[in-house]
């Protein structure tokens, strides 16, 4: 894969900075919506972990980060240290089309802005489905909470016009309609939610499906 970043400089500026009101909301919003509060979550392609450390703070789950990056991995451990979660909240090297876990023990995959740099999207989201337990829930794609943060974070990126670009260029590239084509034809029922505040995929296995 050829994308690359300074890891240490996003975790500061990106994850810690603008972005660091988001994750709270979005942790919140994932658990109202599929009252997962327990078990084993993997936050996939997380960067420096934020949104899995979030989870872990507000339920009793297990979070295992996995990042292409070596670097955002020892920068999950550090960020989990911190936030009095590391009992709880792990992290991994791996890529989203060979994920590091076995059939169906996974109780929540939650993944925020990851998917737009996947190599390949169908079959990360297969894995996906894979390694989710039946009844496992998905929370997949990229979004800011809500219009008025995502407003917030704008306003601080003005002087930044490539990042607001970058962002609108990711969305054209990856519309709706692209994600719910590719759930039919892996015959996951799902739906995938458009709003001003951004995408997500969300579907949850069968409880009766198979691995």
């Amino acid at each position: 894969m050829s994308y690359t970043m300074n890891a240490a400089e996003f975790n500061e500026k990106i994850m810690k900075g603008h972005f660091r009101k988001i994750y709270p909301v979005i942790a919140a919003q994932i658990v109202e919506r599929t009252g997962v509060t327990s078990g084993r979550c993997i936050d996939l392609g997380g960067g420096p972990g934020m949104l899995g450390v979030c989870l872990a703070k507000i339920t009793s789950l297990d979070v295992t980060v996995v990042d292409l990056m070596p670097e955002c991995v020892e920068l999950a451990r550090e960020n989990s240290a911190e936030a009095g979660v590391a009992d709880r909240v792990d992290a991994v090297q791996g890529v989203a089309e060979e994920l590091p876990f076995e059939n169906g023990v996974i109780d929540l995959v939650v993944s925020r802005g990851s998917i737009f740099f996947w190599q390949d999207q169908e079959r990360g989201l297969a894995e996906v489905w894979r390694v989710l337990r039946p009844g496992g829930w998905a929370w997949i794609g990229g979004g800011f909470g809500t219009a008025e943060l995502l407003h917030e974070i704008e306003a601080a990126k003005a002087d930044d016009p490539e990042w607001n670009r970058k962002r609108k260029e990711r969305m054209t590239q990856n519309p709706p309609e692209h994600f719910r084509a590719m759930l039919q034809r892996l015959g996951i029922d799902g739906v995938v939610e458009h709003q001003e505040a951004g995408m997500w995929i969300i579907f949850q296995k069968p409880k009766e499906a198979q691995a």
